[in-house]
């Protein structure tokens, strides 16, 4: 099969457009015929060997958000026939642990992901468990298809799992041009909730607008934007933060928060590093959480809203699989609304 993978960890020159061996599937298993794969900070992290991801066995594919049909079935796959159009969950919890068992499988500390710790999406075939398959629409094509998994999966758990998110309430969500933080403003917005939100440039603050974000804000023109924040919402704070970007802009989320309000964490793409404001945060009562990815019962429930037209993928671009490393370049790079997703041939 045709794939583009690394043999080492390192600048996007590491990826190779090539043949690698076809996968066959094992127990439970079903190979996908890929058509699309979308792009994620964890994809350039893992080809980078940076922010603790390792990769120990090469060559190695990434891409842990894929959709395509369904090519072949090993033994005791159930709930999958050949032809299904699918897009794909990429956790591997371990399915036995305490966490497992509890439906918090989310927090598994055995389990892995596809394009990390097993080959993803950035090749013709990938051998994946059945189970992480969830129909799509006969109208959505697979690029918008492979946009929706992780980042929807992700901003669900955040924002209504963890967070509890209800309709009315004042929503601050960074990096509106982000995939995470593009899916957030659909569902908060779906869900009821006004949202402000954050961006590096007025053309992305338009297209937040277009998706159904109530207020804007450039954060670099703004850099004090809990100021704004505070004037939107007569001087009380948001209920709750939403935040990918981490170090550089932690103070001024803290700042933007009501009293009783929370905060939920999903990323560090600006920085790890924060210092906290231990008395402000016992005496205005807020929460602070932190979220890697949603559980598979999030995945499901996003799945059933993307079977009713509830929820669309975001799709920024589109590269072919041999252009990934333009594509990674991209990303980097920042200028980038929604998500940036590799056809395969």
């Amino acid at each position: 099969m045709k794939a583009t993978y690394i043999e080492s960890q390192g600048p996007p020159e590491v990826l190779t457009f090539g043949d690698l061996p076809d996968p066959t599937p094992g127990p439970g298993e079903a190979v996908i015929r890929v058509r699309a794969t979308a792009l994620n900070h964890l994809d350039t992290f893992a080809r980078a060997g940076r922010n603790g991801v390792i990769i120990d066995k090469f060559p190695h594919v990434l891409g842990c958000d894929l959709a395509g049909e369904v090519a072949e079935l090993g033994h005791d796959a159930e709930g999958l026939k050949i032809g299904d159009r699918v897009m794909v969950d990429y956790s591997l919890p371990c399915g036995k642990c305490v966490a497992c068992d509890a439906g918090q499988d989310q927090r598994c500390e055995s389990g892995g992901s596809i394009g990390i710790t097993a080959n993803g999406g950035y090749a013709q075939y990938v051998s994946v468990p059945a189970r992480n398959s969830e129909a799509i629409p006969d109208g959505m094509d697979f690029e918008e298809a492979a946009a929706i998994p992780l980042v929807y999966k992700t901003a669900w758990h955040c924002l209504i799992t963890r967070c509890g998110m209800l309709p009315g309430e004042d929503v601050l969500i960074m990096a509106a041009g982000s995939g995470v933080g593009s899916a957030a403003i659909k569902l908060a917005k779906m869900m009821g909730a006004r949202v402000i939100t954050t961006a590096s440039t007025e053309e992305k603050l338009a297209k937040a607008r277009a998706l159904g974000a109530d207020d804007t804000i450039n954060y670099v023109e703004n850099q004090a934007f809990s100021q704004t924040v505070l004037e939107l919402t007569g001087g009380k704070g948001v209920d709750l933060v939403f935040d990918s970007i981490g170090a550089s802009v932690w103070d001024e989320n803290f700042r933007s928060l009501k009293s009783g309000g929370r905060l939920v964490n999903c990323g560090v793409t600006g920085g790890h590093r924060a210092s906290l404001r231990i008395g402000r945060m016992f005496t205005s009562q807020v929460t602070l959480m932190g979220a890697s990815t949603g559980s598979r019962a999030d995945f499901t429930k996003v799945a059933t809203l993307v079977r009713r037209g509830e929820i669309r993928g975001i799709v920024s671009r589109t590269f072919p699989l041999q252009d990934a490393a333009d594509a990674h370049r991209a990303i980097e790079g920042r200028d980038v609304f929604g998500k940036l997703v590799l056809t395969v041939p």
